[in-house]
C-alpha cells in the first residue's frame, strides 16, 4: 500500500505567523502540519516577546502546529521543550537551517552544520531528557553540500522523529536552485524518515521532484511556494478550485482583517505589502501586480490597488 503524501508549511520568520497559519487553514487547508517560525534562545538575552506570543497564540489550537526552537545550549533547549510540553504541544522541531549570518556567527541555525561533534554533544544532553519527540530541520551543509553526511551519522545515533532537509547550503541563502537529487543519498544513509523542502512552487515542480524520489520520500514541506500559491497544498492533494479568484480574494481580505486588529494602518500596509511580494507571482504579470501594491502610500490607496489587481484576475496563472 502506497504511503500517503504529507504536506507541511515551512516556518518563515515574519510571514507564517499564527494569523497566517490560522487563515490559511480556514480558507485553503490541505496542510497536514504548520511549522512555526523559530523561538531563538540566546544565553545573553530573553527570547523576543513577539516570538513567545506566536507560540502561545490560541489560534494554534485550531491547527496541527509544531513549534520550532533555535539554540545551542542544552539546558535552555530542554527548559523550553518542557514549557512547550506543558502548553500541550506534542512535538518540537530544532532549527539547524537558518542561514543568515547574524544567526550562524553565533553557532546557531545552519552555523552548526559543519560542527557535527557539537551537534552530537547537544543531542546527547537533550534527546534522552526531552518530554517531546524532536524533529530537525537542516540544510545540505554550511558551505559544502557534503557536510550533511557526518551530521546524518550523528543523527543516526539518536531517536529523532524526522529529518527535514532544505536542499541548499547555508551559503546559498535562498539564491540559486535547490538540488533535490542531492537528498537521495542522504535519505539512503539515514535511519530516520527524511522530508524534503526547497523550490516546490507549482504543481509541475512538485511532480518533477516527486519523480526524482520515486516514492522514497513522502513528506514535502512548502515554503515560499505556499505564499506564492496558497492553494498549492490542496492542488497536490488532488483538489482544484473552480472559484479560485473568489478564494484568493477571500484569503487576502481575511488576512487583512485579522492583521488590522493588531496593527496600525502603516504597519498593516507594510505587512500586506510583504505578502504581495509572493502573491504577485500567481498573476500572469507579477511585476505589474506588485508595482501597483508597492506604489500605494496608505491603506485607501492599497485597497484600490488590490481591487484593480483582482479585477484583472482573468490573467491569473494557476
Amino acid at each position: 500500500m502506497d504511503t500517503p503524501i504529507q504536506i507541511s508549511s515551512a516556518p518563515l520568520q515574519g510571514m507564517t505567523d499564527a494569523i497566517f497559519r490560522s487563515v490559511h487553514h480556514q480558507i485553503w487547508g490541505g496542510v497536514d502540519a504548520y511549522y512555526g517560525p523559530y523561538l531563538r534562545l540566546d544565553s545573553h538575552k530573553e527570547p523576543k516577546a513577539n516570538q513567545i506570543r506566536d507560540i502561545i497564540s490560541p489560534l494554534n489550537k485550531k491547527i496541527n502546529y509544531i513549534p520550532q526552537l533555535m539554540g545551542n545550549q542544552p539546558a535552555m533547549l530542554l527548559e523550553r521543550i518542557t514549557w512547550l510540553h506543558q502548553l500541550g504541544y506534542e512535538q518540537v522541531n530544532w532549527n539547524l537551517g537558518c542561514p543568515y549570518p547574524m544567526v550562524t556567527k553565533r553557532n546557531m541555525g545552519a552555523g552548526l552544520l559543519n560542527q557535527p561533534q557539537l551537534v552530537e554533544e547537544i543531542l546527547q544532553e537533550i534527546i534522552h531528557s526531552s518530554p517531546l519527540p524532536i524533529s530537525i530541520k537542516c540544510r545540505l551543509g554550511y558551505m559544502d553540500d557534503q557536510e550533511i553526511f557526518p551530521l546524518i551519522d550523528v543523527f543516526n545515533k539518536f531517536n529523532i522523529k524526522e529529518i527535514i532537509i532544505h536542499a541548499r547550503t547555508a551559503s546559498q541563502l535562498y539564491k540559486g536552485s535547490a538540488q533535490p537529487e542531492k537528498v537521495l543519498p542522504i535519505q539512503e544513509n539515514s535511519k530516520h524518515t527524511v522530508a524534503y523542502n526547497g523550490d516546490i512552487d507549482s504543481m509541475e515542480k512538485f511532480q518533477e521532484i516527486q519523480q526524482i524520489f520515486q516514492g522514497k520520500i513522502n513528506h514535502y514541506m512548502l515554503g515560499r511556494g505556499l505564499l506564492r500559491k496558497p492553494f498549492l497544498a490542496q492542488q497536490i492533494g488532488g483538489i482544484d478550485h473552480e472559484n479560485i479568484k473568489e478564494q484568493m480574494q477571500l484569503f487576502h481580505d481575511t488576512l487583512t482583517e485579522q492583521y488590522a486588529h493588531k496593527l496600525q494602518d502603516h504597519q498593516l500596509l507594510m505587512k500586506m505589502r510583504s505578502f504581495w511580494e509572493y502573491f504577485s507571482h500567481s498573476f500572469s504579470n507579477p511585476h505589474k501586480a506588485y508595482k501597483m501594491i508597492k506604489k500605494a502610500s496608505n491603506m485607501k490607496k492599497y485597497g484600490a490597488a488590490v481591487a484593480i489587481n483582482f479585477s484583472n484576475f482573468s490573467n491569473f496563472d494557476s
